[in-house]
């Protein structure tokens, strides 16, 4: 039966939806500006009705309001997060490629850089040419090869820092994605505790999406929210208060956080059991990071789906071009492992010393060796052309044999630091054989390349010495004489950072030998003439000649540059777009929400207006009718 003041009752739950309503619009207002808000309404329903007298018909009891609810678009928040992944990740190497490029600046219009270096080179040649007896006009040379070996010097160490400081940021940004996580992993905790009741734990849930947007930054995320009631999920329980919903968030396809738990990245050294490191470049600083997940499970560090900060930063740490391959043709005597058919491997395949990492394809066992020091076979000739490379292991596994993969580095297409500083290197060693040797060069004369240092006579009437060498890592320079029935000369020890001219030459320049004539101590030129011919030699390079070669280093720079700037600028307008989106759906619009106060206002009035009206009613029924 109805209460006989049925009327103020749903009177007054028109009043309290109207005053839920306003509460919710000034929530909104008061929020328009703060970062990560989402836009709320107050769901309004008709509350449960009443049957009518005799069952016929239903008399309606009021309004009520079930729910406050975000508007918030989930497609459109993973559209933004792919988005901001993919921007971090350009972002990011557009950041740092912008340092290299000031490294590497090459400008000799300006007089700056490697071009401008090597074009003073020759041009003091071609003075030397003409006065080869001066000893002015020989340090004069001499001084500008200098220059160039100090500028090579600078800029491989400098390559070789950012790499350090990448290694570095690597590490700090797992540790913010950890932190991330834990928030997020927190904010899950109150957002279930708070949600106990069926309710919407509608601001905590923004702090959580903004965390997340935070977190697709430095890594590609992948966000599930995921019904735990089954009943629930099937629609046969309506109850919110039923409701078991927990978040789910993937790194790369792998679990990050389940809800209430969370597996965090870790970072470890490249090193094997015994602390040995393991190099995947060969020119790479010790000590640099592996990514892993916290409890031992792998972590794909490479995988090509991998986007955000983090990825950018690992493909300009390790990025070497393509450099490395895995090796086929292997033998293996005692703990010497011999590698056949040397031409597919360059400079940056393998260290002095260092580990090889070698896998049984039968049964997935992986085992790095470690190697003590490498020969090459025939003595004195310069791989790649013809020569076997032995590596001097300290133990192998007793089931190890040539039917194992061997991996010498690792691939990586990528053109990051370590591709840079391998072309820094290749220019090094070329620059150092061409000068040396001359027509020793690859094996024979080349385009009337005479001779080189080795071949000619000082002003003393000695033989020529070594004129670029290298700073061995004891600290010495080597010094070798030119014997070539001992070895020869080892080029790949040389880099640009530690390419260097022989000191005693700088000292005394009248050790330099310029002439072929070993009978006479004239100032001869021979040497010097083939030396002017470098510049139009198309053998010295794939590229073909020297300047060919400089200009597919500033080339192979400023296209990858370029890319990762026009990228980053692209995915963010793409981003910046989407996110325009959310906001018109999400964001607080007080245009709106002024005119929704506005109506919401006008309903409390009226509502109110009624309320006293059927309060009239009652009392004129009861206070003046019942004395009659």
């Amino acid at each position: 039966m109805r209460s006989s003041f049925f009327g103020l009752h749903i009177a007054s739950s028109a009043m309290h939806a109207a005053r839920g309503n306003l509460h919710t619009i000034g929530h909104n207002i008061a929020n328009a500006e703060t970062v990560g808000f989402t836009r709320q309404v107050a769901v309004q329903r008709a509350s449960t009705p009443l049957r009518a007298g005799l069952g016929r018909g239903m008399i309606g009891t009021g309004s009520e309001i079930i729910s406050i609810n975000q508007i918030r678009n989930q497609f459109l928040d993973g559209k933004y997060r792919n988005q901001n992944a993919v921007r971090g990740q350009f972002a990011a190497k557009s950041d740092i490629f912008a340092l290299t490029q000031g490294i590497l600046r090459d400008s000799p219009n300006q007089n700056i850089g490697l071009t401008s270096e090597i074009n003073d080179i020759f041009a003091r040649m071609s003075d030397l040419a003409g006065n080869a007896g001066d000893p002015t006009y020989r340090r004069n040379f001499l001084s500008g090869l200098d220059s160039l070996s100090i500028l090579m010097n600078s800029q491989s160490s400098q390559l070789t820092q950012q790499m350090v400081d990448i290694n570095q940021e690597i590490r700090t940004t797992v540790g913010t994605i950890n932190s991330l996580g834990r928030q997020i992993q927190s904010l899950n905790r109150q957002i279930t505790v708070m949600e106990l009741d069926g309710s919407n734990a509608n601001d905590l849930r923004d702090q959580r999406n903004l965390l997340l947007d935070e977190l697709s930054q430095y890594v590609n995320i992948e966000v599930r929210e995921i019904e735990r009631n089954p009943e629930f999920a099937a629609g046969r329980e309506t109850d919110p208060r039923e409701s078991r919903r927990e978040l789910v968030v993937l790194i790369d396809g792998q679990d990050f956080i389940n809800h209430f738990s969370m597996q965090e990245l870790a970072v470890r050294q490249r090193t094997t059991d015994d602390g040995t490191h393991i190099l995947r470049n060969v020119e790479e600083p010790a000590r640099m990071y592996e990514i892993v997940w916290a409890g031992g499970r792998p972590f794909n560090m490479y995988s090509p789906s991998l986007s955000g900060e983090l990825a950018g930063l690992i493909n300009l740490r390790d990025g070497n071009g393509g450099n490395f391959a895995s090796v086929q043709d292997f033998t293996l005597t005692g703990n010497t492992i011999t590698i056949n058919q040397f031409t597919t491997h360059s400079r940056l395949d393998i260290g002095h010393t260092g580990v090889v990492t070698a896998r049984n394809p039968a049964t997935g066992q992986i085992v790095h060796i470690r190697y003590t020091h490498r020969t090459f076979e025939p003595a004195g000739v310069f791989p790649p052309q013809g020569a076997t490379m032995q590596l001097y292991a300290d133990d192998v596994p007793s089931n190890f044999d040539d039917t194992w993969q061997l991996t010498i580095g690792e691939t990586t297409n990528y053109m990051g630091i370590p591709y840079f500083k391998a072309r820094l290197d290749e220019l090094a060693r070329t620059l150092a054989r061409a000068f040396n040797e001359g027509q020793h060069l690859f094996g024979g004369a080349i385009d009337g390349l005479a001779g080189g240092h080795f071949d000619g006579v000082d002003l003393y009437g000695n033989m020529g010495s070594i004129l670029l060498t290298y700073q061995m890592t004891n600290g010495q320079l080597n010094m070798w004489d030119g014997d070539w029935e001992n070895g020869g000369f080892n080029y790949f020890n040389i880099t640009a950072q530690n390419f260097i001219v022989n000191p005693n030459l700088v000292s005394d320049p009248n050790l330099m030998a310029l002439h072929t004539d070993i009978t006479s101590t004239d100032s001869g030129n021979d040497i010097v003439d083939g030396w002017r011919k470098l510049t139009e030699n198309r053998s010295l390079f794939n590229e073909g000649r020297l300047g060919d070669f400089l200009s597919a280093i500033t080339g192979d720079l400023g296209i990858t540059a370029r890319q990762a700037n026009n990228f980053a600028v692209s995915y963010g307008d793409l981003q910046n777009t989407i996110d325009n989106q959310r906001r018109a759906i999400s964001g607080v619009s007080l245009d709106e929400e002024v005119t929704f106060m506005i109506s919401h206002q006008l309903v409390f009035q009226a509502a109110a207006r009624l309320l006293n009206i059927i309060d009239g009613i009652y009392d004129t029924t009861i206070n003046r009718m019942g004395s009659w």
